[in-house]
């Protein structure tokens, strides 16, 4: 009886200190950047295809290509995300949609760190005021 005693007290102090002290676990990060436009006069339709590319060894790394509004050519795109169990959701908005009157080709880079799967399902979208074009990338991308 006492050692049963004695074995549950080691059990609880042993399983407390390790709640108390949890191993640290790094938070993702998240970073972007966007391109000046790449070429004026586009229009969705053009010869020119979409891109997404990605490199994903310790850190995910995705550049991929939206369609929109050519000018003003700084301050853009306002660049979000959500991170879900297996999903990242890439949220692009063009915050001067209406200034101009002509389409424009933009890169869009960003990169995940800290990042705990090996396999995730990205998916990019583009919105405004009114609402999102979703999907305009739909990816599996795979840890090397």
């Amino acid at each position: 009886m006492i050692v049963t005693l004695g074995f549950i007290v080691i059990l609880f102090f042993s399983c407390k200190d390790k709640s108390t002290n949890p191993a640290t676990q790094s938070s993702i990060s998240f970073s972007s950047q966007y391109s000046r436009c790449l070429s004026h006069g586009l229009s969705k339709s053009s010869g020119i295809d979409s891109v997404f590319t990605y490199s994903f060894t310790q850190n995910l790394i995705i550049d991929f290509s939206v369609f929109a509004n050519c000018c003003p050519d700084s301050n853009r795109f306002n660049i979000t995300n959500i991170i879900g169990t297996d999903t990242l959701i890439i949220s692009v908005a063009d915050t001067a949609r209406s200034q101009c009157n002509c389409i424009c080709l933009y890169m869009i880079y960003v990169e995940f760190g800290n990042l705990s799967n090996d396999h995730y399902v990205v998916r990019c979208r583009i919105g405004n005021s009114q609402g999102y074009d979703d999907p305009i990338h739909l990816v599996n991308v795979y840890r090397k």
